[in-house]
């Protein structure tokens, strides 16, 4: 099954989507409710309200809404990858992998600001991987600002990868304090009018302006399944990193630069989790790409033509666990893995 998805050609996105619809068929038969989320911004929480409200929009609705934004998120976590050569040759592992592993938690197929806001961040990264730092004009590095504005309005945490912006132009550009002020006015952008509309329709806040901690870590989300979650997410990043530091002699400076700023990328989604303070699971969806990155090199770079089957069982029975790890702790509760999970 997965060799369907080491071709790019416009053909293979067709298998693409059947996957898609196949693996989160279980959310489309149960749809899952809308994430409040105390984070959640003015452009995710109006116009979620609208169509709850003035359309009468139930569940089933943002449920489709939901699969369909991952499945955009999987086209944009392919094209940076494949655009940037951080992958040898055309091919939909790294959507594929996004696909399978952001199934293994009820709320990263749930609507919330997280998936949205990451929609809008994966094309702020371009000028992450560009091959050539010295041709990106100013257009573009005020664009990269101004999209993690747009998603800092969606959800406010998003605002902490910013740090990953300058952090690239620190490494990779000479100083020049012009552009580091043109991502700051590309981000304060989208905040800007929404401050002016908000002021015009006399509805302002200062609370949009607040940008606060959460100190107190709640480890109420945890228990065995989850845990069994985070451990097939540890294990296939662990097998793709160590199957990029196994290639790496073989590539590029700069293919070598971005997967070390990819790994950056997912230290500072780390950070988002811990700024949050664990309070909702739809904050890991960053880490979430960073991992199916990494984990693509899996079907990528092990010889399909001598260990197709095992390749296959692999991908099939990673399927069956993530289903059972949606489905048993609904209908079979009492279902215990670990004899310590009351104490969780």
């Amino acid at each position: 099954m997965t060799h369907l998805f080491r071709s790019g050609n416009p053909s293979t996105l067709v298998w693409l989507m059947l996957y898609a619809l196949g693996v989160k068929i279980i959310f489309l038969i149960q749809p899952l409710p809308v994430i409040s989320d105390p984070h959640a911004g003015f452009l995710y929480t109006y116009p979620v309200s609208a169509l709850q409200h003035d359309l009468h929009w139930g569940n089933g609705h943002f449920q489709w809404i939901a699969v369909s934004l991952l499945f955009i998120l999987a086209l944009e976590l392919n094209q940076l990858l494949i655009r940037y050569h951080l992958l040898q040759g055309r091919n939909y592992y790294p959507a594929m992998s996004f696909l399978l592993l952001s199934t293994f938690h009820p709320a990263w197929n749930q609507m919330s600001a997280s998936l949205v806001a990451c929609c809008f961040l994966l094309p702020s990264l371009g000028i992450v991987f560009h091959p050539d730092q010295q041709s990106i004009r100013r257009a573009q590095i005020y664009n990269a600002g101004l999209m993690i504005g747009i998603a800092s309005l969606i959800s406010t945490s998003f605002s902490i990868f910013l740090i990953l912006l300058w952090l690239v132009m620190m490494v990779n550009r000479p100083f020049r304090i012009a552009e580091w002020l043109l991502v700051l006015m590309g981000w304060l952008t989208p905040i800007y009018f929404y401050a002016v509309g908000s002021f015009l329709l006399d509805h302002f806040s200062w609370q949009i302006w607040k940008f606060t901690i959460n100190w107190q870590w709640h480890t109420d989300w945890l228990n065995q399944w989850v845990t069994v979650s985070l451990v097939v997410l540890g294990l296939m990043f662990v097998i793709g990193l160590g199957l990029v530091w196994h290639h790496m002699a073989g590539m590029m400076i700069q293919v070598r630069k971005s997967w070390i700023l990819l790994l950056c990328f997912g230290i500072i989604a780390i950070a988002l989790v811990l700024w949050d303070g664990f309070s909702s699971m739809a904050d890991w969806l960053p880490l979430v790409l960073v991992i199916s990155a990494f984990a693509s090199n899996l079907w990528w770079y092990v010889p399909v033509h001598r260990l197709r089957w095992t390749i296959n069982l692999l991908h099939i029975l990673l399927i069956l666990l993530a289903w059972a790890v949606i489905y048993l702790p609904v209908h079979q509760p009492q279902i215990s893995l670990f004899p310590w999970n009351r104490h969780f």
